[in-house]
């Protein structure tokens, strides 16, 4: 193609606007004259400039704007980056410094383009004048420069794609053989080229000819260096099965959100809608996967050690075998007779598991020698303890200092990557479960004998799949659970749902014992309502629905269930009237009730810093205004992380809760991001 490309911060592709027209003609000047063999001489800005001549178009049309100019230091002879403009005194000078990349400053909210090319050198040359704020500027203004210049890249490789496609489909028509036709081999030129795999290059290939023919507000984003390749790679790779009608939409929602969600929240949303809207091509998809993909991967970790895992598996599956897992490893944490964290007793049981040992064997060995710490390899051989390998109760120490919750598996690892904070109640209703048999003998939760009555009753019988524990938190739409919705359901931290996945992991659910059920009611915009629990088990909710139109299934699912509704707290929150309008009433206890913690995490679904996606379920519920000096109700806590609680929780780190669910944090470098409520699919 022949057009000049477009500057990053200016139009897209076919547009007629050409912000740089007089640059382009400077630079093609200083090709003309170099080609004739004449010196061009230095830029007129790097000599001495007389009083009429005129700065070079690029630079003035973006500097007159600027008020006083952003390199007016520069221009006037000063120090440095961020001089004070107008009664500057040149070199030397000591008037205080423009924060141009501080939050909110010029170049904080500058395009990509050389502007913010040469500002950004500029600070880099001088970091130690720059404030922490300002740090975090240069910072966000270089991924902006980065994103424009993967724009470029997805422009010149789907102009690379085409030219390939078009010479293989132009072969194609003249009778070329397959195989001898040119063309027929992109990802694997430019995987040469790229120094990639092949299946990487014929990735970006795709998506960049995704992007400039599908997807005009993706790839607008990336020109404004606000989506990177990454985003868009997965906005491109979930909106491919989608009409064009579809795609349009998704692309115009999904625009709007990527720049304020992490890389994992852009791909769960984008799959998400690619569910709602074409679930026929998801389904295909996954079933191919089944059929051709599933095996068992035995990879080299980083460390050194190994990693066994089953790839393209059914979600429903994949609980059920993670809860047998879970109930087996809290069988050995409650016997107080292995040191060890849960994790590593999972992985224990795991590994005794697939090489046909059952785990519970472990038991009587280790019984007869006392409490047994699990040997330094991970074959799990009990050795001689320490005297103080484990406390009394056979469970070791939280790092955190914390009162030791109910014996049983912690809830899964914060993703965070913090210890996890949970040992309360089970915010999916009832008391929290320890996911297995209790030691005592009682009945097995997961419908067979108790695993502690030998090695042939650990198992469930082939083919039946274990009922899930009640710890796992499910997200369900009731649209799709009674089938007249394909909005994707949530597994805590699984992750998405398909409507056929949803009824299968809700119809094992509700075998199980400690399964509670919970309704959130959610607004049009998809916050949350009201929230209100069931009690006792309803292992037929489902059973036996007649046929009828939606609004009377959902009528019967309620009136099954007996639910009384709780309203969840909005805008301004007048803890005087708490307790006359809600039962997020300013308690008197520093532990909130069982009520209070599901309205509260029905709110706010995740960890209520920014970007962090932990669970609720798992999360500590702080009062962002300490205890008791803060109430104990809906505004004034929030679900944080372990890492977070401790974050703010430092001096540098504050944290404000303007109404309920609605979060201001301000970081050490100075730098405020507001969180609000969870908006739910539906």
């Amino acid at each position: 193609m022949n057009n000049p490309e477009p500057s990053c911060a200016g139009p897209l592709p076919n547009s007629t606007q050409d912000p740089d027209s007089e640059w382009a003609e400077y630079l093609a000047w200083l090709d003309r004259e170099a080609a004739a063999g004449r010196d061009a001489g230095p830029p007129v800005w790097e000599s001495d400039l007389p009083e009429s001549a005129d700065p070079p178009g690029w630079e003035s049309d973006v500097l007159e704007s600027a008020d006083p100019p952003l390199w007016e230091s520069d221009v006037a002879g000063c120090a440095g980056l961020g001089c004070a403009g107008p009664g500057c005194a040149g070199t030397g000078c000591t008037a205080p410094a423009r924060p141009l990349f501080g939050r909110d400053g010029e170049a904080d909210v500058l395009p990509p383009g050389p502007l913010l090319t040469g500002l950004t050198e500029q600070a880099v040359g001088d970091l130690g004048r720059l404030s922490d704020n300002e740090l975090i500027g240069v910072l966000r203004a270089t991924r902006r420069q980065m994103a424009c210049e993967q724009y470029k890249q997805v422009l010149v490789t789907a102009e690379f794609g085409r030219r390939r496609q078009a010479a293989f489909e132009e072969a194609a028509a003249r009778g070329v053989p397959v195989g001898c036709r040119p063309g027929g081999f992109p990802g694997e030129e430019l995987a040469v080229e790229l120094v990639t795999t092949r299946a990487e290059a014929g990735h970006r290939i795709d998506d960049a000819i995704d992007l400039t023919s599908r997807l005009p507000l993706t790839l607008a984003g990336m020109a404004a260096g606000q989506i990177d390749e990454a985003r868009a790679g997965w906005i491109a790779l979930y909106t491919r099965s989608l009409a064009p009608a579809d795609a349009a939409q998704a692309d115009e929602i999904l625009a709007e959100a990527a720049p304020d969600l992490r890389v994992e929240q852009v791909a769960r949303k984008a799959a998400s809608l690619e569910m709602k809207l074409n679930p026929e091509a998801v389904r295909a998809r996954k079933e191919y996967a089944r059929r051709n993909e599933q095996r068992v991967e035995a990879r080299r970790e980083l460390s050194g050690n190994a990693s066994l895992s089953g790839r393209e598996l059914g979600t429903a599956d994949v609980l059920a075998a993670k809860a047998h897992i879970d109930a087996l490893a809290a069988r050995l944490r409650e016997s107080g007779l292995f040191d060890g964290t849960l994790d590593r007793l999972r992985a224990l049981a795991f590994a005794d598991l697939t090489q046909g040992r059952n785990p519970l064997d472990r038991l009587s060995t280790a019984g007869t020698a006392g409490t047994a710490t699990l040997g330094p390899a991970d074959s799990g051989t009990p050795v001689e303890p320490s005297p103080t390998a484990a406390d009394p109760a056979g469970a070791p120490a939280d790092p955190a200092g914390a009162p030791a919750g109910p014996a049983g598996p912690l809830p899964a690892p914060d993703p965070s990557g913090g210890p996890n904070p949970s040992g309360g109640p089970n915010p999916s209703g009832g008391p929290n479960p320890s996911g297995g048999p209790n030691s005592s003998g009682g009945p097995n939760p997961f419908g067979g004998p108790n695993p502690s009555s030998g090695p042939s009753g650990s198992f469930p019988a082939p083919g039946r799949r274990s009922p899930l524990p009640a710890e796992i938190n499910l997200i369900v739409p009731v649209g799709s659970l009674l089938g007249w919705s394909t909005a994707p359901g949530q597994a805590g931290a699984w992750g998405l749902l398909d409507r056929d996945e949803t009824r299968a992991v809700v119809d094992a659910a509700a075998q199980h014992p400690r399964t509670r059920w919970c309704v959130t009611l959610t607004a049009p915009d998809g916050t949350a309502l009201a929230h209100g629990c069931a009690r006792g088990r309803h292992s037929r909710l489902l059973s036996d629905l007649a046929p009828q139109p939606p609004p009377e299934q959902l009528m019967e699912i309620l009136r099954r269930l007996n639910l009384v509704f709780t309203p969840i707290a909005r805008g301004s929150c007048d803890h005087s009237q708490a307790e006359e309008h809600y039962v997020s009433q300013a308690e008197e206890h520093y532990v909130p009730s069982r009520q209070l913690k599901h309205l509260v995490r029905a709110r706010t679904a995740t960890c209520d810093a920014p970007g962090c996606a932990a669970q609720a379920v798992q999360a500590d519920l702080d009062h962002t205004v300490p205890w008791p000096d803060g109430p104990t109700d809906q505004g004034n806590l929030a679900p944080r992380c372990r890492t977070h609680h401790r974050a703010k929780q430092a001096a540098d780190w504050k944290v404000e809760q303007t109404e309920p669910g609605v979060t201001r944090w301000t970081l050490p470098s100075g730098r405020t991001h507001v969180t609000t409520p969870t908006k739910y699919d539906a």
